[in-house]
């Protein structure tokens, strides 16, 4: 008898960890930063022939890369930020350490799918969006947190 079931179980895959450039989701550092990257964003695509086809580059292409990662920024939830994290003992923000993500890439980050997947153009070797086959939760991320005060309180982890 097999131990879990489908979704429960990685399929076996090759780790290949490579560094990742990402800023800080547009909304993170304030309502001015949001306003100066919306602004950017409309002079900078202002010749999308469709603009009903327009989607925000920052968002997709340099903010909170997908996927599993060690660091960086942190994932937000689908609600947007409802401020940070937070020790339970001493209320303070707690720091971002890791993510793990259901997806590899998601579909509006085409730059940040990894070489030879399916969205990496011609010569795609057709690597899925979800190597490992793990889901969890609703296809969700868990985040995990460590309290930057002292080493011994809980880490958090929650899904988003």
């Amino acid at each position: 008898m097999a131990v879990g079931g489908p979704g429960y179980l990685p399929t076996p895959c090759a780790l290949r960890p490579e560094p990742v450039a990402e800023y800080p989701h547009p909304g993170a550092p304030g309502e001015e930063f949001e306003g100066r990257v919306e602004e950017w964003e409309s002079v900078a695509f202002a010749d999308t022939e469709d603009p009903e086809e327009f989607e925000p580059r920052y968002s997709w292409d340099l903010s909170v890369a997908p996927g599993r990662k060690l660091g960086g920024h942190e994932p937000w939830n689908h609600q947007g930020c409802f401020g940070p994290v937070r020790c339970r003992a001493y209320a303070t923000p707690m720091r971002f350490v890791a993510a793990s993500a259901s997806l590899e890439w998601d579909g509006g980050t085409g730059s940040r799918a990894p070489e030879g997947s399916l969205a990496g153009g011609p010569g795609a070797v057709g690597r899925r969006r979800e190597p490992t086959d793990v889901a969890l939760g609703h296809h969700e991320t868990m985040r995990v947190f460590t309290c930057p005060t002292s080493p011994d309180h809980p880490v958090v982890a929650d899904l988003v």
